[in-house]
């Protein structure tokens, strides 16, 4: 196989369970990209919250964020694509959220905004090291978000989740963590940007690897010929791959055990 480029997601993928890069994956990953390899992060995290390991990996080609919500050259610090979820859609999360209870955040401009702090919330904030900012939800009717999140446990949210698709029809759900349910614009997910990207460097499915260990990577890993589970995925999802797309855990640098027999012409 010829490969060009990589697309990894960060929690529970490239990262580890200590949130690092281990040593010989970050290796590895640099001398790929200095033979030629494009090597991307595709996250449901921020851009904000993902440049720590941009930094760390020195990567130069665009970060695709919020789940393929919002697209940024690294270097440069501009925004290539963006597309948002609609102000009347942002409205029905705001009512939904203060009607069930149940915790929002909310991202715009690269910013976290939360109307009430909860444990749910603060604990988000400190593990993604992204700080919130306090906000009463009225002041964002009328207005965009690049997606909003969900957090609660797996049993409400999946609940919620059912309820939701079957009154709304032009927003997106999807779980990037149990407890998460990202919220994104209809269309909105990591294999259409995956795609976008092919298409902008001339890139073919067979040329392509990709790596997720959750649903929000459902899409990216069957976009390209060669998508690999990381075996710290759930079994549901699991059931979904064959067996020889399912590499080893982000603790057991699933990524690299792909990666290191790659051969660079």
């Amino acid at each position: 196989m010829k490969i060009k480029a990589i697309f990894m997601d960060l929690d529970g993928t490239l990262l580890n369970s200590s949130h690092t890069v281990s040593e010989i994956l970050k290796d590895k990953l640099q001398e790929l990209q200095s033979k030629g390899v494009k090597v991307f992060i595709s996250t449901g995290r921020s851009y904000v919250a993902s440049e720590p390991f941009i930094k760390e990996i020195g990567i130069i080609e665009p970060v695709i964020t919020y789940n393929g919500a919002r697209i940024t050259d690294p270097v440069t610090g501009s925004i290539i694509y963006e597309n948002s979820i609609e102000a009347r859609n942002v409205e029905r999360l705001i009512r939904i959220s203060r009607e069930k209870g149940i915790h929002l955040n909310l991202y715009t401009d690269d910013k976290l905004y939360i109307e009430k702090e909860s444990e749910e919330g603060i604990a988000y904030s400190n593990k993604a090291k992204m700080p919130y900012i306090l906000q009463d939800f009225d002041d964002f009717i009328g207005n965009t978000s690049t997606k909003g999140l969900f957090l609660a446990s797996n049993e409400k949210l999946k609940k919620l989740k059912e309820e939701l698709e079957k009154e709304v029809e032009d927003i997106y759900f999807v779980f990037s963590q149990p407890t998460y349910l990202e919220v994104l614009n209809k269309g909105v997910n990591k294999g259409n940007a995956v795609k976008e990207m092919m298409k902008r460097y001339g890139l073919s499915e067979d040329e392509v690897m990709t790596f997720g260990d959750q649903w929000n990577d459902f899409q990216m890993l069957r976009t390209v010929k060669y998508g690999y589970l990381m075996g710290n995925a759930s079994d549901d999802l699991k059931k979904e791959f064959p067996a020889d797309r399912i590499t080893l855990s982000n603790d057991e640098d699933g990524i690299y055990h792909i990666i290191k027999d790659i051969e660079i012409e």
